[in-house]
């Protein structure tokens, strides 16, 4: 390699210098509706302003850094989706992630404050934002919904449910995992239990996919509430990352209490290797339960088997997920 081409190459704090200006691209499309505006149709840069309710002179500029991004295509003056988008980017599509683009937004509000953060050890003390709120909230859970719709089957294919019961998703969200491993076990039974606003939610999502008849709704407070009795499996996905070692360990007293003899416990995460450094998703997500917790971080494998095994389960082992999930398993039996 030459001097020349040495130097073309972006070095990791350029790439990261310049990585906000894409991401607030897409996320300013998104949230002006620009990708369902268009659909599956071809619109003049004018046409697209005025259904979106902006001005068209900046809305040419937007549109013509998304087709700069990748983000749409442009033909003389018509702007369309691309093939890739009309999959990911439209309201409806099973692949849909704009929920989860919406849901950046909010914590990129809270990632301006990432330096007091790290000066405080606490969540960014930040003024009510424009998607704070019911609809910040709302944004959240459908953004659980839209990850867990690519990889929830993964988790159904790999988690072996056979011969269990009733399955507690505690902290369920919007209870698409509850739905992927009752559709992969038809002999089983869920309990969704979060806040009654998530409840809401996943009432929603659980009767458009026809559960409703194998599925229990119950709003609590896992911090405060029983996890009740009879349970085969106690689920919690993507939940530890937001907590203390403690509040962890907590719920998992709280797991063992509800299961009967040889129910198991899977905890769900994206985990941080031990050195704590890598990979790069599970570090980053680190900061980002600083920023909106002030508690949490990933954790490790090793670290939720040994919480594991002080709550009395045996036989911890992790399991990872493959592609596209890229998340693992880690799981107990109590005996």
């Amino acid at each position: 390699m030459t001097a020349q081409q040495r130097t073309s190459v972006p070095d990791p704090i350029t790439r990261a210098l310049l990585g906000w200006q894409p991401a607030r691209v897409l996320m300013t499309a998104n949230r002006l509706n620009v990708f369902n505006v268009l659909g599956e149709d071809q619109l003049n840069a004018a046409a697209i302003a005025a259904r979106c309710g902006c001005h068209p002179r900046s809305m040419k500029l937007l549109l013509n850094a998304c087709v700069a991004l990748g983000f749409l295509e442009k033909r003389g003056k018509q702007f369309a989706n691309t093939p890739s988008g009309r999959e990911v980017l439209l309201r409806g599509k099973p692949a849909y992630i704009g929920d989860g683009i919406n849901h950046a937004d909010a914590l990129w509000f809270r990632w301006a404050f990432l330096t007091d953060s790290v000066r405080s050890n606490r969540s960014a003390r930040t003024p009510p934002g424009p998607v704070d709120g019911a609809t910040g909230y709302r944004d959240f859970i459908l953004a659980m919904h839209n990850r867990a719709m690519r990889h929830a089957e993964v988790l159904a294919d790999h988690l072996d449910l056979t011969g269990r019961r009733q399955l507690f998703d505690a902290g369920g969200g919007p209870g698409t995992y509850s739905i992927f491993l009752l559709k992969k076990h038809p002999q089983l039974g869920a309990i969704i239990f979060d806040l009654p606003p998530a409840i809401e939610i996943a009432r929603q999502i659980v009767h458009r996919f026809g559960m409703t008849d194998r599925v229990t709704f119950r709003p609590g407070n896992f911090h405060e509430d029983d996890f009740g009795e009879g349970n085969d499996v106690v689920l919690f996905s993507a939940i530890f990352h937001s907590l203390s070692p403690q509040r962890a360990r907590a719920l998992l007293s709280r797991a063992w209490d509800s299961l009967v003899g040889g129910g198991l416990v899977v905890v769900h995460e994206g985990l941080v290797n031990d050195d704590k450094a890598s990979p790069v998703s599970a570090v980053l997500f680190s900061l980002n339960m600083l920023v909106n917790v002030g508690e949490g971080r990933s954790y490790s494998a090793r670290e939720i088997m040994s919480w594991l095994t002080d709550a009395g389960f045996v036989s911890p082992r992790l399991q990872h997920l493959p592609p596209p999930a890229g998340t693992s398993l880690v799981l107990g039996t109590r005996p």
